[in-house]
């Protein structure tokens, strides 16, 4: 159950399993001789997610922790829009890429839409990682400030249907 847990954050079943296994070995030594009072199954999901998002950062990554919180609730409001209300917010969030700046614009489609790694583009554009990231920060700043929360979904639900085709 935690390795599957651990799969919806990283992208491979040895990553999920070798996280659960750290876990249980740290929860193993650290908790060894102590009496604890939660919740053990809250406390090893709370520490696998933990360490899935160090792990991806680790990795050179950037990650929404609250993202994946709040698909359930807003996949409930998707499904109230028409098709063509999603097709113009699509539209719209189309838009608002092609208004970034253009380095932010370039990073961002190449982590997001091509799906390259920090390193990958600080390479392909000739720059260090620390200002793909900065840039990255930038555009994502800058869509979520233009952007509503329903918008923002329909954006990553789009980036996780490329990533899963890749």
């Amino acid at each position: 159950m935690l390795s599957l847990f651990a799969l919806r954050h990283v992208n491979s079943i040895d990553d999920a399993e070798d996280l659960v296994q750290e876990v249980l070995i740290r929860f193993w030594e650290n908790k060894q001789g102590t009496r604890f009072t939660g919740s053990v199954r809250a406390y090893l999901f709370s520490a696998v997610h933990k360490a899935a998002a160090t792990f991806l950062k680790n990795a050179g990554r950037l990650i929404f922790t609250d993202i994946d919180d709040r698909l359930d609730v807003l996949s409930g409001d998707l499904a109230a829009f028409e098709e063509e209300e999603v097709l113009r917010r699509r539209r719209l969030i189309e838009r608002e890429i092609q208004r970034l700046p253009e380095k932010c614009k370039e990073v961002f489609i190449a982590i997001v839409l091509d799906n390259m790694h920090y390193k990958e583009v600080a390479g392909r554009m000739g720059i260090s990682v620390n200002t793909v990231k900065t840039h990255y920060t930038r555009a994502l700043k800058q869509l979520r400030a233009n952007l509503d929360r329903l918008i923002l979904f329909l954006l990553f639900r789009t980036i996780e249907q490329r990533m899963e085709n890749n």
